[in-house]
């Protein structure tokens, strides 16, 4: 499998999975780790009570005025003729406010672009939180190579301390040389438990993007110098529509659409219709009662929303074409950027690291025949071990790059880290 940020639509095609109760897997994939963000990450679980009051506004914005009841009582409780109850009128009515120019519609058209807004806001939410534990997981493989590089350097020096007392021993050597070797073992011991520690860092960092404090894996399983060719920023521009922030910015402008209409149907008056029977306490007569209400000058109070909601909305094309020109000038930068990174990885781990070696096994031989010096071969070992850790800081960089203009592009690319 490759490295690839799939969001929007979900990840699919994994070849493996973690499960709720699984125990401690013996290596995590990335398609594994996205899965699990996926599936657990709370931010993500959160955003599902979102969606769902989301819709539940828009069930609200849809509903028509509703129908009201009113209890009338005159002419009782008063003073002379009206002290007491015998000219009480009782009124029971029903009226409603008849709503003109469609405006349950356009409130719940309003409401439902508000919820295609927040649909791109969580779009964005899981993207950027999908691209972080890809980051992470980047991070622990990188960490698990710096390890092995620890390991190797203390191995390194192990054996040169060896090399050393061999030397000592027959008098080739000055004792100050096999205190100088000590030290050097010391060293890599002590970056050894760092490189330990980072390592138990990392995991625990990348544990938590799905919920879980301790890591539920022992180790992250990707090839890190299997790079890819990228595809050319010409392709690269044209996936740039589909940034998340643009698709906001588009269901911005159509909700500043829904505004300017609803607020113009504002103009259209509304009636308010009631209708009932009152009853006459003194001749116990009946009768019924209708009335109507219409508003006076609703276009002149409807007009400064219309402006407002119209002057916004015209707003919104020029915001759009400025996040274009930052998103195209971001994409740039970071697509020079991985380029480097890839002719960097590539010229490490092909050709230095493999000199390096050579060179390395050159001046042991050397030493061994008291042709170098101590220190002639302490060069060649930081040498190698220099190259060895820069070649896996350069794909690193070739990776977080990568994953960054996935993150522009709105999708996953067709190539990444094998696993």
């Amino acid at each position: 499998m490759r490295i690839g940020i799939v969001l929007l639509l979900g990840i699919t095609g994994f070849s493996s999975c973690i499960a709720a109760d699984s125990p401690v897997q013996e290596s995590l994939t990335l398609d594994a780790a996205l899965l699990a963000v996926l599936e657990k990450n709370p931010v993500l679980l959160a955003g599902d009570y979102q969606a769902r009051a989301a819709a539940a506004r828009i069930r609200q914005a849809q509903q028509s005025t509703p129908v009201q009841v009113k209890l009338e009582l005159e002419n009782f409780a008063g003073s002379g003729d009206f002290s007491g109850d015998e000219l009480l009128e009782t009124t029971l009515s029903l009226g409603k406010v008849l709503e003109l120019g469609n405006k349950a519609g356009l409130r719940g058209e309003v409401a439902h672009n508000e919820a295609a807004l927040l649909g791109n806001e969580r779009d964005a939410e899981r993207l950027d939180l999908l691209a972080e534990a890809t980051r992470r997981f980047i991070h622990v493989v990188v960490d698990q190579e710096r390890l092995k590089i620890a390991r190797d350097k203390l191995a390194v020096a192990e054996r040169t301390a060896v090399i050393v007392d061999e030397r000592a021993s027959v008098g080739k050597s000055p004792d100050a040389e096999r205190r100088r070797v000590r030290i050097a073992v010391a060293r890599a011991e002590l970056e050894l438990e760092h490189a330990e520690h980072e390592l138990a860092t990392s995991r625990v960092r990348l544990a938590t993007q799905w919920g879980e404090t301790e890591p539920d894996f022992s180790s992250a399983r990707a090839a890190l110098f299997d790079l890819h060719p990228v595809a050319s920023f010409g392709a690269l521009v044209q996936l740039l529509e589909r940034n998340p922030d643009l698709a906001r910015y588009a269901s911005e402008q159509r909700l500043a659409v829904a505004r300017v209409q609803l607020e113009q149907s504002r103009r259209r008056m509304d009636i308010e219709l009631s209708g009932g029977l009152r009853y006459f306490n003194q001749n116990n007569d009946s009768a019924l009662v209708v009335s109507a209400s219409l508003p006076l000058g609703p276009g002149s109070r409807a007009a400064p929303g219309i402006e407002s909601s119209q002057l916004l909305s015209d707003r919104q094309p020029l915001l759009y074409r400025q996040r274009q020109l930052e998103l195209h000038a971001s994409l740039y930068e970071i697509y020079q950027e991985l380029l480097h990174a890839l002719t960097a990885s590539r010229t490490l781990h092909e050709q230095i690291v493999p000199e390096a070696e050579q060179v390395l096994l050159g001046y042991e031989k050397g030493y061994r025949t008291g042709r170098y010096s101590l220190l002639e071969l302490s060069d060649a070992q930081e040498l190698l071990l220099d190259a060895r850790l820069e070649a896996v800081m350069a794909a690193s960089d070739f990776h977080n790059y990568r994953i960054e203009i996935e993150r522009l592009t709105g999708q996953a690319l067709s190539m990444g880290v094998s696993q």
